[in-house]
């Protein structure tokens, strides 16, 4: 095999140095492997908003915060490829299996990962993003690079091993419903029972209403601003998805009554980035009992009587990053029919156009929200 290999690594933060040009393609060397320990020849790589935002947003990263990306480093957290070696004690997958790689790295051992709450590890690293210096077992570092690279070497146990007739330019897609899966079980959605979707035409927008759909939702209300984008929401299934377009100036509250003869939403999936008085109509809008799945990180703070919620029964829960036990069901489901993967649209960029995959992110069109991802040659 080559020694060197050519990777997509961020350098620096696009505020303190003017330019976006700060993530460049190197040559570096092909990772080595230790006990536990694959190497994977990567076939398709995500990005998103995430990879975004870390690029451009220095301020973010101010001494105060712990969390920082640890740079250079390759960025990507998404993505699946080909085992092309495997280190000693490694006997659950083999040279040549396709696998689709969970990049959440977890200790393992704390109570959170030992009572399947992986979200919560507080030494969990993300490969590709962010790291918490100073924290958590010395050997976490050795996955700090992520997938936008021609190789990645992954735990072995960070890996789920995809059928041999698997779409890969389907399956790729998995990732992108794996946080909205997990936050509908976490806030215990029952087959029969209705969602609301805030935030619902985005990529992970749409990967949340393919989860409840699969999860068996009767009744699907996706809110967002652009009515095309929510116009192909529906058009996945419009039997059982309706739509709340905010810039026709459609109103969440009498869509949601009458739908639900007045009772309310069982479910928020709270996708919004911001527009806060949104996300408290959606809150409004859900019935005794009803519970919240926290998605999005709009930093801005929520204003609702606590008397209010109390007297309602409202739930809230949230959830951050990938499961790693979702993905092998996630697989199953998209590989026998049951979620439709078409419906997450992408597009392809070599490895050399990181930047432009990026910039992408910041400027594709309102009727054109395709994911941006690395496709090897």
């Amino acid at each position: 095999m080559q020694r060197t290999m050519k990777a997509a690594r961020l350098h620096g933060f696009e505020r303190t140095h003017g330019s976006s040009e700060i993530v460049r393609v190197d040559d570096v060397p092909i990772p080595d492997l230790a006990t536990g320990e694959v190497l994977i020849r990567v076939l398709r790589a995500g990005l998103n908003h995430g990879d975004l935002h870390m690029r451009e947003d220095a301020v973010q990263y101010s001494p105060e915060v712990k969390t920082v990306p640890d740079l250079p480093m390759t960025i990507g957290h998404d993505g699946l490829g080909e085992v092309v070696e495997v280190g000693p004690d490694v006997e659950s997958v083999r040279v040549g299996d396709r696998v689709v790689v969970i990049c959440s790295i977890t200790c393992g051992s704390c109570k959170y990962c030992r009572t399947e709450r992986q979200h919560l590890c507080q030494t969990k690293k993300t490969m590709g993003f962010l790291t918490k210096f100073g924290e958590g077992p010395a050997y976490l570092r050795r996955y700090k690079d992520g997938l936008w690279a021609e190789y990645c070497r992954v735990p072995a146990g960070n890996v789920v091993r995809l059928p041999r007739d698997a779409d890969i330019n389907e399956m790729c897609k998995v990732s992108q419903i794996n946080v909205g899966y997990r936050a509908l079980k976490r806030a215990r959605l029952h087959s029969g029972e209705t969602v609301l979707v805030n935030g619902a035409s985005g990529i992970t927008g749409i990967g949340t209403v393919l989860a409840a759909l699969a999860m068996g939702a009767p009744l699907i209300i996706a809110v967002a601003r652009n009515p095309a984008r929510l116009e192909r929401v529906r058009a996945i299934d419009p039997k059982r998805i309706a739509t709340v377009a905010l810039g026709r100036g459609e109103s969440i509250t009498n869509t949601v009554k009458e739908l639900t003869n007045g009772q309310g939403a069982s479910v928020l999936a709270e996708l919004a980035p911001g527009g806060i008085e949104t996300t408290i109509e959606c809150i409004r809008n859900l019935e005794p009992g009803g519970r919240v799945a926290l998605i999005a990180p709009n930093p801005e703070p929520l204003n609702l009587p606590l008397r209010y919620l109390m007297i309602r029964s409202i739930e809230f829960t949230s959830v951050t990053g990938r499961f790693a036990m979702d993905v092998a069901e996630l697989l199953q489901l998209v590989q026998r029919g049951v979620i439709d993967t078409r419906h997450i649209t992408t597009r392809y960029f070599p490895l050399a156009a990181a930047n432009e995959a990026l910039d992408y992110i910041k400027t594709r069109g309102d009727n054109d929200p395709l994911w941006p991802m690395y496709a090897a040659e």
